[in-house]
């Protein structure tokens, strides 16, 4: 019975030394959700969301990110971003739509302060799915 439970023991402590180790994992940016975005219409398989872009130099690059989980072959989503009522043309490398992916899955809109027309400006995104389930989405700038 006291070797089951030093055993016991000594895994847990090499586990969690092996955690306290391990470096955490890099973030693309910093997080502006909870300071800029708000919910601000959503059905079963849409949500909208609006952030106000923060006024200053930085940062310099946005990325506005949607994320899915269980997603399969007949899996599909986008986004649709708006900038003050207009559609909004995203950065080189943004990926606005998927189909057929499996697992968890995204889909994004980067682009730089300098694709702004003025600090303060309103970012509306409307993001769809079928056959995923909505798991979050992330507002970020570096």
């Amino acid at each position: 019975m006291r070797t089951n439970a030093l055993l016991l023991a000594i895994c847990a402590f090499g586990a969690t030394s092996a955690n306290a180790q391990a470096p955490a994992p890099a973030t693309p940016g910093t997080s502006l959700k909870a300071a800029a975005c708000v919910e601000t219409d959503r059905m079963m398989d849409w949500r909208e969301i609006t952030c106000t872009l923060p006024a200053g130099a930085a940062p310099k690059r946005f990325s506005f990110r949607a994320m899915f989980t269980g997603g399969h072959d007949d899996t599909s989503a986008s986004i649709a971003p708006e900038l003050d009522g207009q559609p909004f043309a995203c950065g080189e490398g943004s990926k606005l739509s998927l189909f057929g992916e499996d697992g968890n899955v995204s889909v994004f809109c980067q682009f730089d302060r300098s694709a702004l027309p003025a600090a303060g400006a309103k970012l509306k995104v409307l993001i769809k799915w079928n056959h995923a389930e909505f798991a979050d989405y992330e507002f970020s700038g570096e």
